[in-house]
């Protein structure tokens, strides 16, 4: 099965008083909202050296709502989203559920030849031509592991990347937007000088945390499709170097990662974005994207480890 459950997340959210369940009768995550903006804060804890490290452009969004103060570069600026687009559409999926426009039991016929030829371990799930999956199991394989076919595939049923972005709009969502599916986008990508200054299915880091924030508060989707939304993005199990590795024990993250092709030495794009709480449900959002780099992936990630380390020590 696609959908997995881990009890050991649940158990840490529950002690902190933010009980996950796909049952919709359960409270949402405890959440308080800041009593006013906080204002940016120098980065003290990011020298130029750990940017430089990463031998590309960074952009990096950070609220922390317990001390009220946040660490933004260039938090203006789109960057290519790759996988974490995967979440916005999740969303609207979600939204649609919550519309009665579709519901997440609703099954999809996906054929063999839907498959997009990047990354999709769904594809051996595929029994002969076709098989049919949930929109909840598609959604999972989405979010939990990054597949590029069952996003093209929610893709297709909310309407298109423009539908999508329409109904992001109408909740509200600004600075995050959808152009193209998997199948589309990967091949563009390898025209990397291009890739990197084209504006479609971009976000920039300041949106995705105010994306965040609405969504863990519960102001994005009903408390039904926040539980299944979150419950994938707590068992999110990429990008284990990146915000993960920088978290203390006892905390844990609901996260989306992005990693694009490195193309004559230099990635398109290396992202990982989401909510890091704390075990007396102290609440971080975090977004850290970066584009154009021609460090290894290793320093990359070590990069986004070190500013979460950062951000949960209150250091930035």
């Amino acid at each position: 099965m696609l959908f997995r459950f881990s009890m050991t997340t649940i158990a840490k959210v529950m002690s902190m008083s933010c009980i996950l369940s796909a049952a919709s009768t359960l409270s949402l995550p405890a959440f308080s909202a800041p009593a006013a903006q906080p204002e940016p804060v120098s980065a003290r804890g990011i020298t130029d050296a750990d940017l430089a490290k990463v031998k590309g452009e960074v952009g990096v969004a950070v609220l922390d709502t317990t001390r009220n103060k946040r660490y933004l570069r260039n938090q203006d600026k789109p960057f290519p989203m790759q996988s974490v687009c995967k979440l916005p559409i999740a969303i609207a999926i979600l939204r649609l559920a919550d519309q009665k426009k579709l519901s997440v039991d609703d099954k999809i016929t996906v054929r063999r030849s839907d498959v997009v030829p990047f990354h999709s371990p769904i594809k051996e799930e595929i029994k002969g031509d076709k098989s049919e999956f949930t929109i909840r199991a598609l959604m999972t394989a989405a979010v939990c592991n990054s597949d590029n076919t069952a996003c093209d595939v929610l893709i297709a049923r909310a309407g298109g990347t423009s539908a999508v972005t329409n109904i992001l709009k109408e909740a509200g969502v600004k600075g995050i937007r959808l152009d193209r599916p998997e199948g589309k986008l990967q091949p563009d990508s390898v025209q990397i000088a291009k890739f990197l200054v084209d504006p479609r299915d971009t976000a920039t880091p300041e949106a995705m945390i105010e994306m965040l924030q609405n969504l863990y508060s519960g102001k994005l989707l009903s408390k039904s499709s926040t539980a299944v939304i979150l419950q994938d993005l707590f068992n999110c199990k990429t990008g284990p170097a990146r915000i993960t590795a920088g978290l203390p024990t006892g905390w844990t993250v609901a996260h989306k990662t992005g990693t694009g092709r490195d193309v004559a030495g230099q990635n398109t794009a290396t992202n990982d974005v989401g909510v890091a709480v704390g075990p007396h449900g102290e609440t971080i959002y975090i977004a850290i994207f970066t584009k154009g780099s021609r460090a290894k992936i290793e320093e990359r990630e070590a990069f986004m480890a070190k500013v979460t380390a950062k951000a949960v020590a209150g250091e930035l």
